[in-house]
């Protein structure tokens, strides 16, 4: 049986190891502790480090013997940055839970007071109950797990102010309209980095709900399953909290975010 053949040249690997070497907490580094954190010899790193920095992928500050990242590196993430497409990225993910769970599922954004559904996914083996689901493309922020997920990272300030211009309107008999209890609901949602409703936008449909973190680290979107209360607050709730939650996380992380989902 022939063996798979190994490409990898070794020089590119080395130079790669070596710009991996930089991250959060290790943003200027000597030779020597390049040299160490890589694993590679001096010489060969210095070597590796005047190509890097011909080539501006790491800059060199005379004056503290340092290297740091240069502007090479900069350039070609905001390339891959500018050209990622949340609704390609969060299909990719999401329709598979919606085809595994047989609910439907949302991605939301914030726009000015309201929340903005960007995509509507369904199974593929859609039940009767989804055909009556018409959701409008927008809806309020208070009453959607997604838009308090967005509301969550807002101080207490702008939240209030928020809920100053906004009518607190009932949408179903369940809508929670009580100033309070939007608020303490807030204040959960910032707590447990996840939210849903029950019934708020339509009277037997719940939601659980998810942030998505873009590469600043903010709540950028949100995405969420949806369906019969009883199918989703049942005994297997944490189940379906930790299916969701995956999603997010792979979700936020393709889309640049570097912390911990």
């Amino acid at each position: 049986m022939e063996k798979s053949r190994d490409y990898t040249v070794s020089t590119v690997k080395k130079a790669i190891g070596m710009l991996k070497c930089f991250d959060a907490h290790h943003r200027e580094l000597t030779l020597s502790q390049l040299s160490v954190r890589s694993g590679i010899g001096k010489s060969t790193a210095l070597r590796l480090l005047y190509t890097l920095e011909n080539e501006e992928f790491v800059s060199y500050d005379a004056a503290t013997k340092k290297y740091s990242l240069g502007i090479a590196i900069y350039q070609l993430g905001q390339l891959k940055y500018d050209s990622l497409d949340i609704r390609k990225i969060t299909k990719k993910y999401l329709q598979r839970l919606c085809d595994e769970q047989r609910l439907i599922a949302y991605l939301g954004v914030r726009e000015g007071d309201y929340l903005i559904m960007l995509e509507k996914l369904f199974p593929q083996d859609v039940p009767l109950w989804t055909q009556l689901m018409a959701a409008e493309n927008y809806r309020e922020l208070y009453s959607t797990g997604i838009g308090r997920l967005l509301l969550s990272q807002e101080s207490d300030s702008e939240v209030e102010a928020y809920l100053d211009r906004v009518q607190l309107r009932k949408i179903t008999p369940q809508t929670i309209t009580d100033r309070k209890m939007i608020l303490d609901l807030i204040i959960q949602a910032r707590k447990d980095g996840y939210s849903g409703n029950l019934g708020e936008n339509e009277e037997t449909v719940g939601s659980i709900c998810v942030p998505l973190y873009n590469r600043e680290g903010r709540i950028g979107a949100g995405i969420s399953i949806c369906g019969p209360m009883d199918e989703l607050w049942n005994e297997h709730f944490e189940e379906n909290l930790e299916k969701i939650r995956a999603v997010g996380a792979k979700i936020s992380r393709e889309w640049g975010y570097g912390g911990c989902y």
